[in-house]
């Protein structure tokens, strides 16, 4: 099965395209005002919940509750309404209700968000540029949506897939090409094309594990990358059978050499101090989770 054939048999996945086709519209015109993009989120309740539960969450801090799209807009700025909006406007299509056989909703819930917050301390030492930074805690959101349409759309291909990364300790980037001829990153990053993401988050998704082969933006991707590993090395990952890597050994490999073209010096002292911030944030992650998720 080729890349294209696997995109055609996943047709029944809701019109994603649709709310975020107009988001993206919306928020990339000049003319657009926050009324604009506020309608918007409104007319899919869903979606507009969910923004303003996360608005209201313990990752921003605010001592006063947001009631309205309106209000978020203004104490968060447009470009981050705009991130979170599209972020759950991909959760509320792909993730089921349910876990699957191999599929759990809350741990593979759980890594998605550990990881966009993990950018997001990254991109505040490393860009401090805040309308990047909200895309890119987009990107440390969405980066592993492939490994659920996976595991829903080709069960018995993803059981194989797992048999091969418990028994064989395998990646499953690299098990995923074994069974499939393609792995998770580039499912997603197709898909991505099809309801007409910005490129720059595409770039995100299908290159995260090899922000060396991208073609732009290598620097952002790698932070990405560093965010996904510090996850697993604090036991989130997306699948329980997946291994831990030895992220200090990882400081010298040539995704994370990128930093240093950028005049960036990761050092292990840098590592402590990232991962220490990274693990005050799972108590926020397991309240957020508590209420995005119910």
């Amino acid at each position: 099965m080729n890349i294209d054939e696997a995109i055609a048999k996943i047709e029944d996945i809701p019109t994603i395209s649709a709310i975020l086709g107009e988001i993206l519209q919306i928020t990339s015109s000049e003319k657009s005002s926050l009324k604009d993009l506020s309608r918007l989120i409104y007319a899919d309740q869903a979606i507009a919940t969910k923004v303003l539960k996360m608005a209201n969450s313990s990752f921003y801090g605010f001592t006063q509750q947001v009631k309205s799209i309106d209000r978020a807009i203004v104490i968060l700025g447009f470009d981050e309404v705009r991130s979170i909006a599209m972020a759950m406007s991909v959760f509320e299509s792909i993730y089921l209700k349910k876990g699957g056989a191999y599929y759990n909703r809350l741990r593979s819930w759980n890594h998605s968000m550990l990881c966009g917050f993990g950018t997001r301390i990254l991109a505040d030492m490393f860009i401090k540029d805040k309308e990047l930074e909200a895309e890119l805690f987009v990107g440390g959101l969405i980066h592993d949506i492939g490994k659920v349409i996976i595991d829903r759309y080709f069960p018995k291909e993803f059981a194989k897939i797992l048999e091969l990364v418990e028994q064989e300790s395998l990646s499953i980037e690299f098990a995923e090409r074994e069974v499939l001829s393609f792995d998770h990153a580039l499912i997603a990053g197709n898909l991505l094309k099809k309801w007409k993401f910005p490129d720059q988050l595409r770039d995100m998704v299908i290159f995260h594990h090899h922000p060396e082969n991208a073609p732009h933006n290598k620097m952002h991707i790698a932070l990405i990358f560093l965010a996904d590993l510090m996850c697993h090395e604090l036991g989130y990952s997306t699948f329980i059978c997946e291994s831990k890597p030895k992220i200090e050994q990882c400081l010298d490999s040539e995704q994370l050499k990128i930093m240093q073209e950028f005049g960036f010096t990761l050092t292990p002292e840098n590592l402590v101090e990232l991962m220490n911030k990274l693990k005050n944030h799972i108590s926020k992650l397991e309240n957020l989770s508590n209420m995005m998720l119910n």
